[in-house]
Formats: C-alpha cells, structure tokens, sequence
C-alpha cells in the first residue's frame, strides 16, 4: 500500500515501510532529497511508483519541484519533468 504522509510517501507491507520518498517543502518549492526501496523490492518498479506519486501531488499542490536526491534527478529527467 502507498501512502503520503507528512513530508513522505511510503510503500508498507505487513505495517512495514519498505519504500519511501521523503521531501522538503518551503514556499512554493518541494525538494525530493531521498528515496529508498528495501533491497528485496528493488527492481519491481516501486522508487518509480513513488516518484510518479510525488510529482502527481506536487502538480496538485501547485508545487516547483528540486531533486536533490540523484535517483529523483536521473528519474525525473527520464519522464520528461520539469525540475528546477
């Protein structure tokens, strides 16, 4: 199950977190400066899934978005995004 929360989105199985995307907001501006997948989900998809998640909710909110994570960086360059 995906969830955002405050300054993250999870991915949880078994009440655990097994993915996140944590972010920094100020302003107008949200930073995505970590993302994690725990080693046995790695390659399903799901750092992917949070990302595609966290820019659908930063475009909602009316966000600029900042990478600072090089995942997110690389991620987001791939998919066409509009990244500070």
């Amino acid at each position: 199950m995906y969830k955002i929360l405050d300054n993250k989105i999870v991915y949880i199985i078994d009440g655990l977190e097994k993915g996140v995307l944590e972010f920094a907001v100020k302003d107008n501006q949200a930073d995505i400066y970590h993302t994690y997948v725990a080693d046995d989900l790695r390659g399903k998809g799901i750092a992917s899934k949070l990302m595609f998640m966290a820019f659908d909710y930063f475009e909602k909110m009316g966000y600029d978005v900042k990478c600072s994570c090089s995942y997110a960086k690389a991620w987001a360059l791939k998919h066409g995004k509009k990244i500070l």
